[in-house]
């Protein structure tokens, strides 16, 4: 192609093929990509500020730029709809509108606008694959409305547009797809469905989810090449919200066991240590409780492995079922309380399983007792939890079988770095707010009294506020780096990690935060209360902590 005819195709100027051949404009293309003038123009546009002026003037010159396709066989239609030119777009299927009828205009007969739309790549893609590749909403919107009847198939890679919208976790082009659609396919590759790639995301908008199950309901117990069910990924991933849609639902889709291992939903939920849906999913189906894997474990196998001490204690004591199964034995033999005092054969350990009121005398087909195990523990045990922790099954296990407390799947050499790391931060930031705490409780808000050295401020409310939170936010986190000096005693002297005072150094921080934002509110307030409204819109500011806090550890729990 001619350098000239090139930058006026990029600068969307028709003046140079106005008096052009319709032969000679078909055959202008670039070496190597073959992209005509009607490419080049499209891509050459930005988004923003895309003109459909030149394609509408070129396309009355050559109608047959409509259906040519470069090297890569994208036809203009698949290079508007990647780069998100809705309006180019629009016109370019009502350009192929208006040629249904003309036979002469095409070498190949009738081309109609749904034919134009239908036509794949080299990837074959259509144009609507290339849209929701490339999050382009308004596009998808108009190609689903002119051809709603066509399924899509999938693509070179397995992934059809819903698969792909799903998987992007964008809701508003799975809107789009199954509210315009009749017949969209959904599959994806490795036997997914965009049901599975929904279950997937932790940020899928509700309606989106429940369009998806109104329209394609038998998806949920499909089963990809691992055996996978939606509801699997779903708690995986730590879904809650999704979890409870799809067993609303269908709740038998619990009971789906993979391939691989035998596992349900509720195993995984243990495993990852999810209390929350572990009491979702036996709330909604009680009867999948007693369901075992290949190896014969039962869900309370895993949450001996993953769950910490209160949360056993509260789900065996509100469930007589579930307590039930503390004396079944998995295929060597071994109980759950087995499982306890093997990775957890400290005075906690000793203290759930004398709580639990069982034998723990019993024996597992090694003739291994529980006191045995707590007494001289069981390497062999600990070692198989400590490979579940870390296998990946054939990649559906991203994060290894088992994810509980590393403190409890093994104490390696790792590990102990790992919370020396976690137990060093904590330090920290404990450290850090004492001495802002120390500093504050001497720098107070309106300074002192030259005369007797008292506060200017002693007889205001807020100040009084700001003293208090002040000087609870300096217990607190002295308690804190003090708890943390116990633990480093107490792992040197017995190489053991103490659950109990890492969980009250944790505590003890978050207190002092929160007091420590409290003292920043009180005393900002005492300060700017002369400026009520910069006051009030200060102290609100500082106050959304508690909301973010509230937020982040909601997401943690489930």
């Amino acid at each position: 192609m001619d350098p000239n005819f090139l930058k006026a195709a990029a600068a969307g100027n028709s003046e140079p093929f106005k008096d052009m051949p319709r032969e000679v404009i078909g055959i202008l293309f670039t070496a190597k990509t073959k992209n005509t003038i009607l490419h080049i123009n499209i891509i050459s546009q930005e988004r923003e500020n895309a003109s459909t002026k030149f394609a509408e003037e070129i396309l009355e010159k050559c109608p047959s730029l409509l259906l040519q396709v470069n090297a890569k066989g994208d036809t203009p239609l698949h290079v508007a709809a990647k780069f998100g030119h809705s309006d180019i777009v629009r016109v370019l299927v009502e350009r192929a509108k208006l040629l249904q009828h003309d036979n002469e205009e095409l070498e190949s007969g009738i081309r109609t606008v749904r034919h134009m739309i239908r036509m794949t790549n080299h990837e074959k893609n259509t144009a609507l694959h290339e849209a929701v590749c490339h999050r382009n909403v308004d596009v998808v919107k108009i190609l689903t409305k002119e051809d709603p009847d066509y399924p899509y198939s999938a693509n070179n890679d397995g992934k059809t547009p819903l698969y792909m919208a799903a998987d992007y976790g964008s809701s508003d082009m799975v809107l789009a797809l199954l509210e315009n659609s009749t017949s969209a396919s959904h599959e994806g590759p490795n036997g997914k469905t965009a049901l599975h790639a929904a279950a997937m995301k932790s940020y899928f908008v509700d309606a989106a989810l429940r369009k998806l199950l109104e329209k394609k309901k038998n998806l949920i117990k499909e089963t990809d090449q691992y055996g996978w069910t939606p509801i699997h990924y779903a708690v995986y991933y730590g879904n809650y919200g999704t979890v409870n849609l799809l067993l609303e639902t269908d709740q038998s889709a619990s009971n789906i066991a993979d391939k691989d291992r035998k596992m349900t939903a509720l195993h995984l939920a243990a495993g990852r240590g999810y209390v929350g849906t572990v009491k979702a999913i036996i709330s909604k189906n009680l009867e999948c409780y007693e369901l075992v894997d290949n190896r014969g474990w039962n869900f309370l196998h895993y949450a001996m492995v993953s769950f910490y001490v209160e949360e056993l204690g509260n789900l065996l004591e509100n469930n007589p079922l579930v307590r039930s199964l503390i004396i079944e034995g998995d295929a060597k033999g071994n109980t759950p309380l087995h499982v306890l005092a093997a990775v957890r054969p400290d005075e906690f350990g000793v203290r759930m399983i004398r709580k639990m009121q069982a034998n723990f005398d019993a024996v597992n087909k090694q003739n291994v007792s529980v006191t045995n195990i707590l007494l001289n523990g069981y390497p062999e045990l600990k070692e198989e939890i400590q490979k579940l922790s870390k296998d990946v099954g054939r990649g559906q296990y991203s994060d290894g079988v088992i994810r509980g407390p590393k403190y409890l799947v093994g104490q390696n050499d790792d590990t102990k770095d790992d919370y020396k790391d976690t137990r060093a931060s904590h330090l920290v930031v404990a450290a850090l707010i004492a001495t802002v705490a120390f500093a504050a409780g001497f720098t107070i808000p309106g300074g002192y009294r030259s005369e007797n050295g008292t506060a200017i401020l002693r007889r205001n409310t807020a100040f009084q506020a700001f003293i208090v939170a002040d000087s609870i936010a300096m217990v607190f986190s002295l308690s804190a780096v003090f708890t943390h000096f116990l633990m480093a005693l107490k792992i040197e002297a017995t190489k053991d990690f103490d659950e109990a005072l890492f969980a009250a150094s944790i505590w003890f921080t978050l207190f002092s935060m929160g007091a420590m934002v409290i003292a920043f509110v009180t005393g900002t307030y005492a300060m700017l209360v002369p400026s009520l409204g910069l006051a009030i819109i200060t102290c609100l500011i500082g106050l959304s902590f508690f909301f973010l806090a509230f937020w982040l550890i909601k997401l943690s729990i489930f």
